[in-house]
């Protein structure tokens, strides 16, 4: 899949309030400033150049939004400090890199996550599914457990701004519902959401890739 597919497939899938922008992670890791240079300064070259054409993603996305170029640093979980007034959220894969942002005072959150469509190992089942997704994933001829994990992805990192509380996979439930749609479903409170609440997930069906983009809206007591 390249770069100009999955700008179709977002162009599709977002509203628009949401920019987005998509790089290829196997490129040169220009385009840095140098406070973010630090963060992978002792970092393989491919975690490098993944980490840079995240930044050069998230700029170019911002940048739809009226925000002019600015250093995007890490927190110490990794991700990404926004600039104030803005919401975000980055995602590569081996070949693919986007990132989705939105003004603060139209999205609460977002969350994306984008992996490569593949079969995982059984040994990862259990640690990624529930018994709920266990018994739906087994009637289902195309939704795989590597959607599973995807849509968790983009569910946590939605989240986790707002709770900062870590979570594994067992967090959430993943609930498949009409018309290819997704629903997670928080099975521990994460603070201010309480246990149960339930956030829509988008969903794309790419032919090599999976792609989940969670956005929040409204205030955090409107999703419990």
């Amino acid at each position: 899949m390249s770069c100009e597919d999955l700008k179709q497939a977002l162009r599709s899938l977002l509203p628009p309030e949401v920019s987005f922008a998509v790089e290829d992670p196997r490129a040169e890791a220009t385009g840095l400033y140098p406070e973010e240079r630090g963060a992978v300064a002792r970092a393989v070259p491919k975690r490098r150049r993944e980490f840079a054409a995240g930044r050069r993603a998230a700029r170019t996305a911002l940048a739809q939004l009226g925000q002019e170029p600015v250093p995007i640093l890490a927190a110490q979980s990794r991700a990404p400090l926004w600039p104030k007034g803005f919401v975000g959220s980055i995602s590569h894969c081996d070949d693919l890199c986007l990132a989705v942002c939105a003004r603060a005072d139209a999205v609460l959150s977002l969350g994306v996550d984008i992996e490569a469509r593949a079969v995982l190992p059984d040994s990862l089942h259990e640690a990624i599914t529930t018994p709920n997704e266990r018994d739906w994933l087994q009637q289902s001829d195309h939704v795989l457990p590597i959607d599973v994990f995807s849509a968790k992805e983009s569910a946590f990192k939605a989240i986790y701004p707002i709770s900062q509380k870590t979570m594994d996979f067992q967090g959430f439930n993943i609930i498949p519902e009409a018309q290819g749609h997704f629903t997670a479903e928080l099975r521990t409170a994460a603070a201010p959401f309480a246990l149960g609440a339930r956030f829509p997930l988008l969903s794309a069906r790419l032919k090599a890739h999976v792609l989940f983009v969670a956005i929040l809206e409204g205030a955090p007591e409107k999703l419990l």
